[in-house]
């Protein structure tokens, strides 16, 4: 059974209620049914909800239309069949005489509503993402790629590629991740936490076994419309959208460092190859050819996506994650055409959008409450460029009606999901048409009121309010005041004032929920100044105790080195008074011995007397004796001579080292113990 009613929307939005085991809760959901003329089977298309009992805030009874409205008894299967996925996928094939076109299929609901089960399944039950990997490789089995033994192809793969993208193989991918691996493990019902795997060290990782993952429900006799005549390359690749950046999750599963390293955000931007279409660059693609490589790949890298414990769900995704599935498309080569044609390209991309939460209810805080508000953010501008789009599909009909531009450009999210959707912006490439989308909104009937009600208002096709919930509204637009404040807005029915009004409610809704954040990161960042301004202070006492402590060391090292100095010069004066001293020491001791030997030799001659006195002969004999032969000196008197010369000699030597010391602190003399020094108890060694 297929119900899928395409609209002239940009997105076709199905909403999928949650079944719910909470029986002490009151339903606020109603599925409206119309009257059926015939038996052909029929899917509901608008719902009603009805504020809590005790709402204070008396709010209307709301009425919201979507594509098709499936029950909470629907199935994975039906879902697949009736939302439009298969028509995305024979888009991306591009059947016989077919232009290839993008698709893409969303989630979007408040967190714990069902998002991630619709997409990845379940322990017993397969997702969208499976069933739509499965429906591909089994249509296009036959004309795979032979990657394993075609180096040629991989280059040729590569070279088409316009996303300056890393192409690897599913092999070298898994030898990466999880080198030397022969087990594996099973899958959880929703990704497991971040720390559970990339924080392992590649050695310890396993690889996922293919048998532990869900085959229900089949779909081998869902038939699709193909080209026979062509070769295929599936080529998978994973990214997140976290706190408005982009980060790669297969490059992230693939590190092999034992520490994690920073993740680096990646660009959404037009390439050199894709001037006119903006792509994801840098990013990490395996080339699979097979559904259990392909799979395996999944399995990977939810892994790397980030989730946190909150008070709403025990697994709630903090990003958005992308999955891409992009098809390669050429001719097969035969005999006529030896050289192949060149590779074209669309891709099938499955969305699993962060739930809403309130802060209030999560109970979030510090970094989890910071990643709530970014994702209720970006879902914010989500329901706007939603609402804009609705708009424009419903005015387009009317005469002179002006399209109104989506503002898609506001965040990363909406970027990604709107950039490639209209022609002005690249969207419709050479023989290809512009990208198609699918949205499934999930809706707990018993859940958060608030919160739902606010996902329906953006995300719903159509919506009118069908029972006024304040009476007095009406008195007081027919009033004086009333209707002077009606004529001044524009409006001219009562019914015009009531939507303005149950805008008006909505927007003040939105805003106490923004402001409800906003006071709790206000608390926040008011603790984290404070925090801040004590370790400041506590900084400054510490740089003040080092800088004291700083300049006492210097001062005492200065006064050391001041010390030693002194003692130097000293020693040095000393050493050259002792120089000196010595110096005149030996000349005194020669005066004294010439004045000796002089005073002797007189003695001598006046002790003499005359009796004794040698004649002249003799005497003459005695000078001869004295001055020897030839007019020399007697050896007594050419000893004295000798000395006399050795004495000047030292006498140079050692005005030549005096000379020669300049400067104490240059050159320090080795010091021998002064007579002075001795005689007062100091040597050298106490210098």
């Amino acid at each position: 059974m297929d119900n899928h009613k395409p609209t002239t929307s940009l997105f076709d939005v199905y909403l999928r209620l949650r079944p719910s085991s909470a029986v002490d809760r009151e339903r606020f959901l109603d599925v409206e049914r119309e009257k059926q003329h015939t038996d052909e089977p029929y899917a509901p298309t608008h719902i009603t909800i009805h504020p809590p009992a005790n709402d204070n805030r008396k709010r209307a009874v709301e009425k919201f239309a979507f594509t098709t409205v499936f029950e909470e008894h629907v199935g994975q299967r039906e879902i697949f069949e009736s939302t439009g996925i298969l028509p995305l996928v024979e888009g991306v094939l591009g059947g016989n005489g077919k232009e290839r076109r993008d698709g893409l299929v969303a989630t979007l609901g408040v967190t714990g509503s069902g998002k991630t089960h619709t997409i990845l399944g379940s322990k017993s039950e397969r997702g969208i993402t499976q069933l739509t990997l499965d429906i591909l490789f089994k249509r296009v089995e036959a004309g795979l790629v032979d990657i394993e033994t075609s180096h040629v192809a991989i280059q040729s793969l590569c070279s088409a590629d316009v996303s300056e993208a890393h192409l690897i193989t599913a092999a070298q991918f898994f030898d990466s991740v999880y080198p030397g691996d022969s087990g594996g493990f099973s899958r959880a019902t929703t990704p497991a936490l971040e720390t559970s795997f990339l924080s392992l060290p590649a050695s310890k990782r396993h690889l996922p076994r293919v048998s532990t993952f869900p085959q229900y429900p089949p779909i081998d006799d869902i038939s699709l419309d193909m080209e026979t005549n062509a070769e295929y390359a599936i080529i998978i690749s994973m990214y997140e959208v976290y706190n408005d950046r982009i980060y790669d999750l297969l490059t992230a599963a693939s590190s092999t460092t034992k520490t994690p390293q920073k993740r680096r955000a990646l660009l959404f931007k037009p390439t050199e190859a894709s001037p006119d279409r903006k792509v994801v660059a840098g990013l990490c693609k395996v080339i699979c050819s097979s559904l259990a490589e392909a799979l395996m790949v999944l399995e990977t890298g939810l892994q790397g996506r980030r989730v946190a414990d909150t008070n709403s769900n025990a697994v709630s995704s903090r990003s958005h994650g992308f999955f891409c599935m992009e098809v390669k498309k050429r001719r097969r080569s035969s005999q006529a055409l030896p050289i192949s044609s060149p590779w074209t390209s669309s891709t099938l991309t499955i969305v699993d959008l962060a739930g809403s939460e309130r802060a209030r209810t999560a109970k979030t805080a510090g970094a989890t409450l910071a990643e709530a508000g970014k994702i209720n953010e970006s879902l914010m501008y989500l329901g706007q460029c939603m609402q804009m789009q609705s708009d424009n599909a419903r005015n387009s009909l009317a005469p002179g009606a002006v399209e109104k531009m989506v503002p898609f450009r506001q965040c990363k999210l909406t970027e990604l999901l709107f950039s490639n959707s209209f022609a002005s912006n690249g969207g419709g490439r050479s023989g290809q048409q512009q990208q198609k989308a699918v949205m499934i909104v999930t809706a707990d009937p018993l859940g958060d009121f608030n919160a739902t009600s606010q996902i329906l208002r953006y995300s719903a096709l159509a919506r009118e309010v069908t029972v006024p919930r304040i009476p007095s509204v009406t008195s007081t637009i027919l009033s004086g005041t009333g209707a002077v404040a009606l004529k001044a807005s524009g409006c001219t029915t009562p019914a015009a004032l009531q939507g303005e009004l149950e805008q008006a409610l909505a927007d003040i809704s939105r805003l106490r929920e923004e402001l409800e954040v906003t006071q709790l990161l206000l608390e926040e960042e008011t603790r984290r100044r404070q925090d801040a301004e004590n370790a400041w202070q506590a900084a400054e006492g510490r740089m003040e105790e080092i800088e004291a402590e700083v300049r006492e060391e210097v001062w005492t090292e200065m006064e050391a080195k001041l010390a030693l100095e002194q003692r130097r010069w000293r020693a040095a004066r000393d050493a050259e008074m002792d120089a000196q001293d010595e110096h005149l020491d030996r000349k005194l001791e020669l005066l004294t011995h010439q004045l000796s030997v002089y005073e002797d030799d007189t003695a001598d001659k006046e002790n003499i007397s005359d009796s004794q006195l040698p004649s002249d002969k003799e005497a003459g004999k005695e000078r001869v004796q004295v001055r020897g032969i030839g007019g020399d000196l007697t050896p007594k008197y050419a000893e004295l001579e000798e000395e006399n010369v050795r004495l000047r000699e030292e006498v140079a030597l050692m005005r030549r080292e005096r000379e020669s010391v300049r400067s104490p602190s240059k050159k320090i003399r080795v010091l021998k113990p002064s007579r002075r020094w001795q005689g007062s108890g100091i040597g050298v060694e106490d210098v």
